[in-house]
């Protein structure tokens, strides 16, 4: 273990004369990772940590803007190499890229590639361009899809989040959309005092589970045109389904922030952005979610051009405690100008079990009134226990004042601690940062890589318990946050002084809970849906389908007493670790046999059946 607290105790403690260690320390190019952000008009330049290559460890998406997108694979000894070989990603050559996202959208195992982008530039320069769909066959290598699979919508897109809003098993996505036609407000003098623009409205495409997707933004009543900056899948209310949270830029002129409810299972979402407190207008620009105050729900943190924005969740309901928690960052104290607050993260940085948060700053010219600083470092608040957070940006090693934009987190060399990379402009001679963290102290961690089955096979939109000797930790799974990026989506738990984990309790995305024990401190677990549930029973329309032989050879026959007319069936059989062997779509009734790959190795097998009523799973035995 590393000795991390005795550094961050003098820090806080403000010991005078003594020479303090840095907390992080930048190492972009010593581990091979070489990476500036060409922009058009200071917009974009998002991050993704996942494993595009299979093989445990988290590799890095960066969006290029006007040069093309790079993946840095993980060498696994704590270096990167950039990927030179053609992988699928050229089309990105013509196309200003701007933010990206990842996830399974056909639960096949590998994670696909979504990126937003401004600019198409396809013989001459488009003023708007579609978003990609990369899909991922499995060896690394990636097919732009995105016309074909339904996603063909033009906008300025800036952001995107994966999640299942409807709880089918697959893969929904939220597109963030910025303006469209700038326009502003003048006083009698000609001079400019606001801003009236037009912005295209946010775009949700529906799964279809056939490899293509439906916008239904209008129809779900979540085509929010208020230039989004940012938005974020979460279960704020903690009912169980996701919901969406929407960072608003210009907000005191156009549309403030917006909170869409969830009523699954009723296929809606409500408006609830007054009632709850969240409709604050600022000019948004990027999310943090987590438990920082430990009091068992999600509190949100929105950075801003100026005082950022800390949400406390009340139980549903929001109490801005920005001021209180010492985390605004308003302004620049060597020239009294705004800061602008760009991507974001709750992240437990020194394993303590407190969340801490980092800022991503970086310049944006605005109009006089509001006027921002050139030299506006990031910012890394180290969370007090108490409801306060102390500002260790300059002696942790991260107080850059490049054009940062884009931000995300990973422990990509799995040494239990979180590193942190940041994405800068080309501007003033702007370079992405990344910071491994290499402080030491003898707190314990706990890693949770989430397998979906039944649910969505990313897990995205599940939440996590740990639970310690008095204390209860929470944390969700999300595809998608902080400005244009997506941290790691290995759930890491600070354990601080605890050698022990009680227990850990998962409610995956479906509505199945499970309660793992005796998971060793320390290490990083794998834990699939369904291995600990003789049958998941998910909804209470489910349909009634009878699946025999059980253990079942080379067959297995469907069953439908109650049907009377055919019902058309989705059905998927899983292996243990979440891998489809078998896709289907059948019209059943009364009966149907299905004929089973008598090569499957034996063992426990799932089998998911999707009707218009709802969803069932079986647990099946390979003889």
């Amino acid at each position: 273990m590393k000795q991390r607290g005795y550094l961050i105790a003098l820090l806080v403690l403000g010991m005078n004369g003594m020479a303090l260690a840095q907390v992080f320390s930048e190492q972009g190019l010593a581990i091979g990772f070489d990476h500036t952000y060409r922009h058009r008009a200071l917009m974009g330049g998002g991050a993704a940590f996942f494993d595009f290559d299979g093989d445990e460890d988290d590799d890095l998406y960066v969006t290029g803007g006007a040069d093309p997108d790079r993946i840095y694979r993980n060498n696994g000894d704590g270096t990167f190499s950039r990927v030179l070989d053609d992988i699928g990603l050229s089309v990105t050559n013509t196309f200003n890229t701007t933010a990206v996202s990842t996830g399974d959208i056909d639960n096949d195992g590998d994670r696909d590639i979504f990126v937003t982008t401004w600019e198409e530039y396809a013989g001459a320069q488009q003023p708007t361009g579609r978003s990609l769909l990369f899909r991922n066959d499995g060896t690394g290598h990636f097919t732009e899809v995105g016309e074909s699979a339904g996603i063909t919508d033009l906008a300025f897109g800036i952001g995107a989040n994966f999640f299942d809003y409807d709880r089918d098993g697959f893969l929904d996505i939220y597109v963030s959309n910025h303006i469209e036609t700038p326009n502003f407000l003048y006083n009698e003098n000609g001079a400019v005092i606001g801003f009236d623009h037009t912005c295209y409205p946010n775009f949700l495409y529906h799964n279809n589970g056939d490899g293509t997707f439906t916008e239904v933004s209008q129809t779900m009543m979540v085509n929010n045109a208020g230039c989004a900056l940012a938005s974020l899948a979460t279960d704020y209310d903690m009912d169980g389904d996701v919901d969406i949270y929407v960072a608003n830029d210009f907000g005191p002129y156009i549309q403030p922030n917006a909170l869409y409810r969830n009523d699954y299972p009723t296929n809606n979402f409500t408006d609830v952005g007054e009632a709850t407190g969240a409709e604050v207008a600022m000019y948004g620009m990027g999310f943090a979610a987590g438990d920082y105050d430990h009091d068992q729900d999600l509190d949100y943190y929105i950075t801003n051009i100026g005082a950022n924005l800390l949400c406390e969740n009340e139980g549903g309901v929001f109490a801005n405690v920005t001021a209180a928690a010492g985390v605004e960052n308003a302004t620049v104290p060597s020239d009294g100008l705004n800061t602008t607050g760009w991507g974001t993260a709750f992240l437990d940085v020194d394993n303590d079990t407190w969340v801490d948060l980092y800022v991503a700053n970086g310049r944006i010219p605005t109009l006089s009134f509001q006027a921002t600083s050139i030299s506006d470092p990031d910012k890394l608040y180290l969370n007090n226990g108490d409801g306060t957070f102390t500002d260790v940006s300059v002696a942790a090693g991260v107080s850059d004042i490049s054009y940062m934009r884009g931000m995300a987190y990973s422990d990509y060399d799995q040494d239990g601690d979180l590193d942190i990379v940041t994405i800068a402009l080309d501007e003033l001679g702007g370079k992405s940062k990344f910071y491994v963290n290499e402080t030491e102290n003898d707190h314990h961690y706990l890693q949770l890589k989430l397998v979906g089955t039944i649910s969505n096979r990313d897990a995205f939109g599940a939440k996590a318990w740990v639970y310690l000797d008095g204390l209860t930790l929470l944390q969700e799974s999300y595809g998608g946050a902080s400005h244009a990026s997506q941290h790691s989506s290995v759930l890491h738990f600070g354990l601080g002084d605890h050698a022990a984990v009680d227990s850990v309790r998962i409610e995956w995305p479906n509505g199945l809970v499970e309660t793992y024990e005796n998971l060793a401190v320390d290490t990083r677990q794998t834990l699939v849906e369904g291995s600990l549930t003789e049958v998941a029973e998910l909804t209470g329309s489910e349909p009634r389908i009878v699946v025999a032989p059980n253990p079942f050879a080379d067959h297995i026959t469907l069953f439908a007493p109650d049907s009377e007319n055919n019902e058309r069936l989705t059905i998927r059989l899983l292996t243990s670790s979440g891998q489809v062997v078998l896709e289907k779509i059948i019209d059943l009734q009364g009966q149907a046999t299905l004929t089973i790959n008598d090569q499957l190795p034996a063992g426990l097998y799932w089998l998911q059946l999707n009707t218009s009523a709802g969803m069932t799973v079986r647990k099946l035995i390979k003889q």
